[in-house]
């Protein structure tokens, strides 16, 4: 079975925030598929200040960690539903199952057409955070809630002991040339 990974940032970030604790990214990739398993990861990220290091860093680490990072500069509340059911759409014949990580009402037209296709759809959220209608279009509804185990940051940094599967970058290290 292929999986996608289709990752609303802002809305995973609030989320964990609203349950106290961090998401550990890295983790995300090993959790719902196997390397052999995984189409691609994709995650939309804001950009409030292109001027920040601390987000390119972050952006960096992504495509490091093994994600197709979709950005743009925003102002404002982050809107990515359209990008998202773009690449939902578009991709959808290169993945049997997709784990959505969004709250976003405006994609349940794109979750039911994808299931009429044959799809298995699973979001990954909060229930409280979640709009109804996404939630009865998924397959299933992972809360965020009892994933804390395994997708938690530890306390103490950014950095931690990498537990799963070995991803391959899709950028150059910092340095290399």
């Amino acid at each position: 079975m292929r999986v996608a990974l289709f990752i609303d940032g802002s809305y995973l970030y609030r989320a964990a925030k609203h349950l106290g604790w961090a998401i550990d990214h890295r983790r995300i990739l090993t959790q719902f598929a196997t390397p052999e398993q995984l189409y691609n990861a994709f995650f939309y990220v804001p950009i409030t200040d292109p001027e920040d290091d601390r987000q390119q860093r972050f952006v960096d680490a992504l495509v490091y960690m093994g994600y197709t990072v979709r950005s743009r500069l925003v102002r404002g509340e982050p809107r990515f539903e359209a990008m998202l059911a773009t690449d939902l759409l578009t991709t959808h014949p290169r993945w049997d199952r997709a784990v959505v990580a969004s709250g976003a009402g405006e994609l349940a037209y794109t979750l039911g057409a994808l299931r009429t296709l044959g799809k298995e759809l699973h979001l990954l959220g909060t229930r409280d955070l979640a709009d109804l209608e996404l939630r009865n279009q998924a397959d299933r509804f992972l809360e965020l809630a009892e994933w804390r185990e395994v997708l938690e940051r530890p306390l103490g940094g950014r950095r931690t002991t990498y537990m799963g599967y070995p991803m391959e970058g899709t950028a150059e290290l910092p340095g290399e040339t």
